[in-house]
């Protein structure tokens, strides 16, 4: 609660301000007729006119400055939360899956969003309409006070308890929604698939995963709603009794009659308050339940990720030992790599390339396998600052242009541009398309060659001093396969390239070959 206070100082500043503005129009009127002696009648409806337009003025503009603040702030927080998924390392993304994390960090900024455009404004609010309404209350009379004040503590740790129990449905409900989401995201993404099954099998596929997620949904909201009613009953009995309270008083004339108009305005507003609390209390525990997903599963990594790398690399593998999971693959190499050797990994399928590459990338945990420039190793690994490029056999492409899939979003600049057209590695590519051309999902417009093309054509862009090919030219005509080597191998004469191919003549590209 207090750093999200600390990190959003104006935000806080500006909602506390619109709620200030918002309780004095409500509270103008009992606050003006508590003065009523002393204002003659057009007075008093002129300054109250005069109050409310000035209030309702300044909201509007406030309304205007925070909506616009929220806004940057939830990029910042998203950003934030994705930089700290994509520090987690590779097995853990690999377990938890990115498609389940992305939905969770989703439900974290709405979370925070709503927390506090919703539930701290209505947390302020609720103070200020329950405090002045008890204060004017208490000078009508004590016993009338007393009643409305022993509401207080009944609600607050009344929904204190309910907390408790609703972060814990809370917490199934999100996870529940979270694995659906991701099923049916990546399950409904394979159109060609998609397109060739009955209604049948859709609702055989989803139809249980749907109906355990609503029904959680639908367990959490009864539990959350019958409870608040409980406390409902208690507060309308209570304001059932205040009226009874007061009508008794001024029949026995020991209230004004006034005392009846300002309580008939006050009691609404105080029990509105209170009810406001239910609200507050649903927010709060969505809030802490996504709080505690930020720290138990995008936990804060250690300062490797700050590290960065000098130039100018080596590589060295002393009988590397790869760990995923709970298993662990050797490799019987004992080698040292120098920057502009090309090297041919071979090796049968199932012998673990793949897995070999990966770890030389820092995407996998291992030992064995060190970088080191002139002056010192580099330890830890890290893919993101160790100056490696790793290329996989079916590359990401961006349902963006092909000029932001090759620099991941931004511009490139005319001599980025130049250097890809002369390689020619796009040009079958650029006969039906330009460099605005916007891609579909995971490049489904694209065949499999052009796909690598691009996925190559970001090697000649990147500044990585080691190159990871895996099966990367798999999808290319020999001929195109050919020609993309000789040019990698030209424009790449000064950095490592370790590459692997089930094309055998492909060997041929490589300075000497390392077996597994």
């Amino acid at each position: 609660m207090f750093e999200i206070i600390r990190n959003n100082k104006l935000f806080i500043s500006l909602s506390s301000l619109l709620v200030f503005l918002t309780v004095l129009t409500n509270l103008a009127f009992p606050l003006l007729l508590q003065e009523d002696h002393a204002l003659r009648f057009d007075h008093l409806v002129g300054l109250l006119a005069f109050i409310l337009s000035i209030t309702y003025c300044a909201q509007f503009l406030l309304i205007v400055m925070k909506e616009r603040y929220a806004a940057s702030m939830n990029v910042r927080h998203l950003l934030e939360l994705l930089k700290k998924m994509k520090r987690k390392s590779y097995v853990e993304l690999s377990e938890k899956e990115p498609t389940y994390l992305l939905n969770r960090i989703f439900g974290v900024v709405d979370s925070l969003y709503l927390f506090i455009c919703g539930s701290f404004s209505e947390s302020i609010r609720c103070f200020f309409l329950l405090l002045i309404p008890l204060f004017l209350c208490f000078q009508l009379h004590y016993l009338l006070g007393f009643i409305l004040l022993s509401l207080f503590p009944i609600n607050v740790f009344g929904f204190r308890w309910i907390n408790q129990q609703l972060s814990i449905k809370m917490k199934n409900m999100q996870e529940a929604f979270a694995l659906s989401n991701k099923e049916m995201l990546t399950t409904l993404s394979h159109i060609d698939t998609m397109k060739q099954w009955s209604d049948a099998v859709l609702e055989q596929l989803f139809s249980s995963q749907l109906t355990s997620m609503y029904q959680t949904l639908a367990n959490t909201n009864t539990f959350a709603q019958t409870t608040s009613l409980v406390l409902n009953a208690i507060n309308q009995i209570a304001q059932i009794g205040v009226y009874l309270f007061m009508i008794q008083g001024i029949l026995q004339d020991e209230l004004p009659t006034s005392a009846l108009i300002l309580i008939g305005v006050l009691l609404p507003i105080y029990f509105s308050a209170l009810s406001g609390l239910t609200k507050i209390n649903l927010d709060t525990a969505t809030l802490r339940t996504n709080q505690r997903f930020v720290n138990e599963e995008l936990a804060a990594p250690d300062d490797r990720w700050n590290q960065t790398c000098e130039a100018t690399l080596s590589l060295t593998f002393d009988h590397p030992v790869v760990s995923i999971g709970n298993h662990s693959f050797s490799f019987p190499i004992e080698e040292t790599l120098k920057p502009g050797e090309h090297i041919y990994l071979a090796g049968a399928s199932g012998k673990g390339k793949s897995t070999f590459l990966k770890a030389i990338a820092g995407l996998y945990p291992s030992e064995g396998i060190s970088l080191s420039t002139k002056s010192k190793r580099i330890k830890p690994r890290n893919p993101e600052t160790d100056k490696t490029l790793y290329l996989a056999q079916d590359p990401t492409i961006l349902s963006r242009t092909i000029e932001e899939n090759l620099v991941w979003g931004r511009k490139m600049t005319r001599e980025e541009k130049i250097i890809i057209e002369t390689s020619g590695i796009l040009a079958p590519i650029f006969q039906q398309r330009s460099w605005t051309s916007r891609l579909t999902e995971n490049g489904a417009d694209l065949s499999g060659g052009e796909k690598q093309r691009i996925a190559l054509a970001r090697i000649l862009l990147s500044d990585a001093e080691i190159i990871l090919l895996d099966e990367a030219t798999s999808s290319l005509d020999d001929e195109a396969a050919e020609k993309i080597m000789k040019y990698l191998k030209k424009h790449a004469e000064k950095r490592m390239i370790i590459y692997t191919s089930h094309k055998k003549e492909e060997q041929r590209f490589c300075d000497r070959t390392i077996a597994l």
